[in-house]
């Protein structure tokens, strides 16, 4: 069994060197010095009684559009929420929106950012156009933000176990891209992997993401993450429809830099 899946993955490696990464690798050491934390993963609380009327109340307030979009999608069944979907997703070419429901406080955040993939494929033009689908979860985690600032004052606990929980996942994923690089670069250097330099443990947490191009989708995250932030602590846009555009033409070292030095960021007793 660990060998059959020893041999699946030098195979991967194979394939995966192939990818250009979207982003430099400068700046992806910077994103591994930046996302070093030692937080564990928190657990959300249950008393919200229904975050689906709570999300749709942030989203009429913010943008009416946006709301009969959504609305739309669920009376056309387009958006689908379930507790039995084992991970949330938008089925591009059916572009139907599958929301994984948790039973938690924790399916507010989960909510508005899965509405916010759906109102993207749904505007016409997209927010985030096809072409530059690495920054497909900025405008999602905007939308989070967004909402944080939206909530009032009782919900202070949930936003602060929702930032802890972001930093704990995207510090993880970067674990994982910087072992699968490292592995990467072993194949370009030699030609080849020897079985005996991988560590089973990083071979199957790597596995576990069993889709293409894993380092370009996971660091999705963590960019897109620095990039809100960003866009919520300038208040630089006039409309969403500038959000890639200004995404676009910013200087990641600097970005990354201000994300570092944000020092409220995770106090939640404080708004962005």
């Amino acid at each position: 069994m660990e060998q059959g899946l020893i041999n699946e993955f030098i195979e991967k490696v194979k394939i995966e060197s192939k990818y250009k990464k979207f982003i430099e690798n400068g700046v992806i050491s910077k994103l591994f010095k930046i996302f070093n934390s030692k937080c564990e993963k928190q657990y959300y609380s249950n008393n919200i009684d229904n975050p689906l009327e709570l999300s749709l109340e942030f989203y009429k307030n913010y943008n009416l559009e946006y709301f009969k979009i959504i609305t739309n999608g669920i009376k056309n069944k387009k958006i689908i929420l379930d507790r039995n979907i084992h991970n949330s997703f938008t089925d591009i070419e059916e572009n139907v929106t599958y929301i994984n429901l948790y039973g938690n406080d924790g399916d507010l955040f989960v909510i508005v950012h899965e509405f916010a993939h759906f109102i993207d494929r749904n505007s016409n033009p997209n927010i985030i156009p096809n072409e530059f689908s690495f920054l497909g979860e900025v405008f999602s985690l905007y939308m989070e933000k967004k909402l944080e600032l939206w909530l009032d004052e009782k919900y202070n606990d949930l936003i602060s176990i929702r930032r802890n929980n972001r930093l704990f996942y995207e510090t993880d994923m970067l674990k994982i891209v910087k072992n699968e690089l490292k592995y990467e670069k072993m194949y370009i250097k030699k030609g080849n992997i020897d079985s005996k330099n991988l560590k089973l443990e990083e071979v199957k947490k790597i596995m576990k993401y069993n889709f293409p191009n894993i380092v370009n989708y996971l660091l999705r995250y963590p960019i897109g993450n620095i990039l809100s932030n960003y866009l919520i602590n300038n208040n630089v846009l006039k409309s969403d429809r500038e959000l890639c555009l200004t995404c676009l033409n910013v200087n990641l070292y600097e970005v990354l830099n201000e994300y570092k030095n944000d020092k409220y960021y995770y106090n939640a007793s404080k708004k962005l």
